[in-house]
């Protein structure tokens, strides 16, 4: 349903209309070119600006536009007060925009770090085949190097990382196994593991499927509509993983458990050897975890594509008896309940993209907002906690209108990265 707008006369303005300024973004000192009037100092800067009229969303707003009055000796007299608070809002604005820079440039250097850390990881996996000793090597230094930045860390930011687009040939395939060896890394390191502990399970994790380059692209890509037959070959790919480390010199035994038991369940459902309990080792079972997660969000094959946030419900929800519970609740802890990569809609009914969240603040992310009064390089980022703003509901990328996903431009593939807050 449409949403209808009308022009309104400065004249007419109150607290608790939604409007829109018909105005650029540079040339008023509100944050956003549109939103609910909240008092009658907002309303005197409003007529300041020499606005002939604004555009009124009546099913956004609490009240319907007051009749036109002339305007009293006593308003003209505040002038000075509505000077005081119109400077007041320009340096909130021209402070908000320095963080926005701040933050975009804290932001390209930790997108820099994840490039460089994906592009080796490309590199590890082509040497697998005639240079398995140096891609062990080099990816010991890899995964020794993010283990010690993530155990040095207080309080780091998970940002959401931009990564291509789907369909690249075997760019997908790199960017679970890192991806799967990020968030493995994050939840070893909230279980307190040793530095060594923690080098396997990365090790585990970037490993974890290297079987598969033994499995038809027929069977890989079209899950889960594949026969029995075919489902038995694709099971194979742990065996397969478990040969090919065979010919790697010093190739860790505990790297080799979890590449063997990252497909068991706790229940005794999974495969090959249907271990149960506490016969599947813990490093494997976090490694579980966040390969399920990842290929719920990213998906190689058939299977639908879910958002970070329903990805973790359905974790939650349908895989509670199958997969490590205690893990489980540290990743929704660490991921925030809305994680990096959804939309939302917030309490002042705007549409956000979540790009980062703290694990100090997991209800009220960073955010990116969607409005298209603000040039698109130039959309304000803001931290909920400090605006008194919450996430009302999650929506589904794919129903929103094409101008808020352009916008927004939610990434096809979610990738995760830490930096110190």
């Amino acid at each position: 349903m449409k949403m209808s707008k009308i022009k309104l006369a400065m004249d007419r303005l109150a607290p608790g209309l939604y409007i829109q300024l018909p105005c650029s973004w540079r040339n008023h000192p509100f944050l956003f070119g549109s939103f609910k009037i909240k008092d009658q100092h907002q309303i005197k800067v409003l007529r300041s600006l020499g606005l002939k009229y604004v555009i009124y969303y009546p099913e956004k707003s609490d009240i319907t536009p007051p009749t036109p009055k002339i305007e009293t000796t006593e308003e003209k007299i505040d002038k000075s007060e509505a000077d005081a608070y119109l400077e007041a809002l320009w340096k909130e604005k021209e402070q908000r925009v320095e963080e926005n820079k701040s933050y975009l440039r804290n932001l390209r250097k930790c997108q820099n770090d994840f490039d460089q850390s994906l592009a080796a990881v490309r590199s590890i996996n082509l040497k697998l085949g005639n240079q398995a000793a140096q891609a062990l090597a080099d990816a010991q230094q890899l995964i020794g190097s993010i283990s010690s930045k993530l155990m040095s860390g207080n309080n780091s930011v998970l940002h959401l990382m931009e990564n291509g687009k789907k369909g690249t040939k075997g760019g997908q395939y790199h960017s679970h196994a890192f991806h799967v060896s990020i968030l493995a890394m994050i939840l070893g390191n909230a279980l307190k593991l040793s530095k060594q502990e923690l080098i396997y399970l990365g090790l585990g994790a970037l490993f974890h499927d290297i079987g598969k380059t033994k499995v038809p692209d027929n069977i890989l890509n079209n899950k889960p509509e594949i026969t029995v037959a075919e489902n038995n070959f694709y099971k194979m790919h742990v065996q397969y993983g478990l040969e090919n480390t065979k010919n790697i010199v010093d190739f860790p035994l505990p790297v080799r458990v979890i590449i063997s038991q990252h497909h068991e369940y706790l229940d005794g459902s999974g495969y090959p050897k249907k271990l149960s309990g506490k016969k599947i080792n813990l490093l494997a079972q976090i490694v579980s975890i966040a390969n399920e997660f990842d290929n719920m969000c990213n998906p190689t094959d058939k299977h639908p594509t879910r958002s970070p946030y329903h990805a973790l419900s359905y974790l939650y929800k349908n895989k509670s008896k199958q997969l490590n519970k205690d893990v489980l609740g540290i990743l929704i802890k660490k991921l925030g309940i809305y994680p990096p990569g959804c939309i939302v809609q917030l309490s002042n009914k705007k549409i956000a993209l979540v790009i980062s969240v703290t694990e100090n603040n997991i209800m009220q992310p960073s955010v990116l907002i969607y409005d298209p009064s603000i040039p698109k390089k130039e959309a304000p980022i803001i931290e909920l906690i400090e605006n008194e703003l919450k996430i009302e509901s999650v929506i589904s990328a794919a129903k929103l209108p094409e101008e808020i996903k352009d916008y927004l431009n939610p990434c096809d593939c979610v990738n995760y990265y830490f930096d110190d807050a």
